[in-house]
């Protein structure tokens, strides 16, 4: 599907928190100090989500599933930050999309 990270795109390095897909795109693992409204996100499916909120006092967060163009496509989620975390969650570098 065009817009979506091919997950042999993804590969796993567990001594690295950098990857590169073929385009040469820096895509990094989501961590907690890159967490910030607005962010969209790629799991290793290629699923996209964008942050909505982020509660740091309450270790919080919350996100909306993307369409392919970008728009919402289901209800907010809510996710413990650690919990959002361990998913495995990923972002492009800047300047960059997914």
């Amino acid at each position: 599907m065009p817009g979506r990270v091919k997950q042999s795109e993804l590969q796993e390095n567990t001594s690295y928190s950098e990857m590169t897909t073929k385009t040469d795109v820096p895509i990094t693992k989501v961590t907690e100090p890159s967490l910030e409204l607005g962010l969209i996100c790629a799991d290793r499916d290629g699923n996209r989500i964008r942050i909505d909120s982020v509660d740091r006092d309450a270790r919080k967060l919350s996100y909306h599933f993307l369409n392919d163009e970008l728009r919402v496509q289901e209800g907010i989620q809510e996710r413990l930050i650690e919990d959002f975390l361990a998913e495995g969650w990923y972002m492009a570098g800047a300047g960059k999309s997914l």
